[in-house]
């Protein structure tokens, strides 16, 4: 069946149930009920997994939405697509290792404006800027892209290299020396919402006005003056802790 047709399924099981969207949303993990909104209306997929969760939480019922053709072809795909994850887990691994006592880390992150706010992380009283860790064999502007999808859900795409930094400091009870590479982005699509990775609880994303940048505590250090005026030539920075 299409993303169409399963959309409207799960949206006749919802209200057959005198479910919310948010209610739905947050049975099955997501953060926000616009994840629903989108499947509903067939913009989205809904994963295997959450497919899966649906038929375990509502026992039986939840089968009225599939045929058992479909149900077969969905956990046959879930199996091949868990073996295919596996296989590639070998070869891909985050570009973080311990070097005699010492973390080594190569990060990529991103700097995402719209409508003059900044998409910023948030921890406690420090922000910093969305990405994450390289994987080997993979590229910086892969890397980015990857993350932004992974963790926001939303597609960008790498303008161009604002800044690389090279940062010594404290990472819990190690030193780290950690490498990073910031990109300019853009959205691919401007009508896209923000929709967190629910596995990622511990991240908040906020849209940051650029203003505000002036008095909060942005890392990597130095960084906020380079986006506040705007500098697309690439910089370089060495901080030690």
């Amino acid at each position: 069946m299409s993303k169409e047709t399963i959309g409207k399924k799960i949206k006749a099981f919802r209200k057959g149930r005198g479910l919310t969207q948010a209610e739905l949303a947050k049975s099955l993990g997501y953060s926000h009920k616009s994840v629903i909104t989108h499947i509903e209306k067939g913009e989205s997929e809904m994963s295997y997994e959450k497919i899966l969760l649906l038929l375990r939480l509502y026992g039986a019922d939840a089968n009225e939405l599939f045929d058992v053709q479909h149900i077969d072809k969905v956990l046959e795909e879930h199996d091949r697509f868990k073996k295919e994850e596996e296989r590639k887990n070998v070869w891909t691994k985050d570009i973080l290792f311990d070097v005699d006592g010492v973390l080594f880390s190569y990060r990529v992150g991103g700097v995402l404006i719209k409508d003059n706010k900044i998409l910023l992380t948030k921890g406690g009283d420090d922000y910093s800027l969305p990405g994450g860790h390289s994987q080997i064999g993979e590229t910086s502007q892969e890397t980015i892209i990857r993350e932004f999808k992974e963790e926001t859900g939303l597609d960008v795409e790498p303008l161009n290299v604002i800044s690389t930094y090279e940062n010594f400091w404290k990472w819990g009870d190690k030193n780290c020396h950690q490498l990073c590479i910031f990109y300019k982005l853009k959205m691919v699509d401007e009508t896209q919402e923000l929709v967190p990775n629910p596995d990622t609880n511990d991240t908040k994303f906020i849209w940051l006005e650029l203003e505000k940048l002036k008095s909060i505590n942005l890392y990597p250090i130095g960084i906020s003056d380079q986006i506040l005026n705007n500098v697309n030539s690439n910089s370089h920075f060495i901080h030690k802790e």
